[in-house]
């Protein structure tokens, strides 16, 4: 069984310590290629250290939602896509957040920035992966206004008939490894065809256990999980999930 992360966060500091050994778990687990996704300039960098060409780690750089408001870290972030173009898979994550606007940037600058990001994906003929925390219906207007195509819609949360827009464009959904005990993440993976489904493990957060630190070695608890809930072999399910990923990331 081959499986696939399409969006973790490797980088990030919860991994100083034993960052290989979690690769390994990964790899043991059946996981082939996980794809990171830093969200800050300075781990962007470090992720590039770290990863940069690296057969199984894959690096996605965005920015969070929340750092909009920073002109200098949003250009720091366009340059750094713009400059390592070719030793990355996607913009992102980028997207909305309407949870920050209430104490962060507002709804129409975070618009305003990830028009930007949309504008850079298209440059450099990469896929986007997008953000959509409480502003699910926004994202989807936007991707469509903006006439995006290569789309992984990263922990979607959105309702039935979201899903079912974002399916009819053609783009992927991501089910984090959180569906064993999320109810609304269960709805969405109910209502995703497999054709268009993805896995991911955002770790370190979103964690099946949610007392626990996660890991991409976690991905296939969760494709037993949505293959059980879905009435499919997990094995077939893992084909198809990676197949997916492996096309709309360009790896194939």
């Amino acid at each position: 069984m081959e499986l696939f992360d399409s969006h973790c966060h490797l980088e990030d500091d919860a991994f100083d310590s034993d960052r290989d050994e979690v690769i390994e778990r990964a790899v043991m687990s059946g996981v082939i290629g996980v794809v990171t996704s830093p969200i800050y300039p300075e781990d962007s960098i470090k992720a590039l250290k770290l990863f940069r060409r690296n057969r199984f780690v894959n690096i996605s750089i965005g920015l969070d939602v929340a750092e909009y408001g920073d002109e200098r870290k949003v250009e720091d972030t366009l340059k750094l896509i713009e400059e390592y173009s070719d030793d990355i898979v996607a913009v992102g994550e980028v997207g909305l957040d309407y949870r920050v606007a209430r104490t962060g940037p507002p709804k129409e600058k975070q618009k305003e920035v990830f028009r930007r990001f949309i504008k850079l994906a298209k440059e450099i003929d990469k896929p986007l992966v997008v953000h959509s925390l409480w502003a699910q219906r926004p994202v989807l207007r936007l991707l469509d206004e903006e006439e995006v195509t290569r789309v992984v819609l990263h922990a979607f949360g959105g309702r039935k008939e979201d899903v079912e827009f974002a399916v009819s464009k053609g783009w992927i959904v991501s089910i984090p490894t959180n569906v064993i005990r999320s109810k609304n993440v269960q709805k969405v993976a109910e209502a995703t065809p497999l054709d268009n489904m993805v896995l991911e493990s955002d770790s370190p957060v979103l964690a099946p256990d949610p007392k626990q630190r996660n890991e991409p070695a976690n991905i296939k608890i969760s494709a037993k999980f949505i293959a059980e809930m879905k009435g499919y072999n997990v094995e077939e399910l893992a084909r198809i999930t990676t197949h997916n990923a492996i096309r709309v990331y360009g790896l194939g």
